[in-house]
């Protein structure tokens, strides 16, 4: 078997995989009545990844036992790459409209106090951290103005 074959196969079990997960997903999140801005083109690019999967599996077998189906395999080559491209496309849309979605999520009030002083004890480390540094560019700031 053709190792571009087993990649395929491979990806289309992953893209079934993404799709299932993506569509129980949707589901719970109905039932909750949550954001669901992800999982959508999540599932879709997934579905145009299992079928640019097949499209390929499917034109290695016919090539394979009708040697004269040769002639249709740069068409049925473009509509693999078409279907991966408007995959990946739909599946950068979803997380670009979740990342949009993600930048306006305010913090409450009461779970800011928790953000703030992680940050502040994260900058307290560093800056420990890099004290030792500190000091010896400052002793020598102080033996080249003697």
């Amino acid at each position: 078997m053709n190792p571009a074959s087993v990649f395929d196969l491979l990806s289309m079990l992953v893209a079934t995989v993404l799709t299932m997960l993506s569509l129980n997903t949707l589901q719970i999140l109905a039932g909750i009545r949550l954001e669901k801005s992800l999982f959508i083109p999540v599932m879709v690019s997934a579905v145009f990844f299992w079928f640019g999967s097949i499209i390929s599996v499917v034109s290695y077998v016919m090539v394979e036992s009708a040697s004269h189906l040769i002639v249709i395999q740069d068409k049925i080559n473009l509509l693999h790459q078409a279907s991966l491209l408007i995959g990946l496309s739909i599946l950068t849309y979803g997380v670009f409209s979740y990342w949009k979605l993600t930048r306006q999520v305010k913090v409450p009030k009461h779970e800011q106090s928790k953000v703030k002083s992680s940050n502040s004890t994260e900058r307290a480390k560093k800056e420990k951290r890099d004290e030792p540094a500190k000091k010896k560019a400052k002793a020598k700031k102080s033996k080249r103005k003697s």
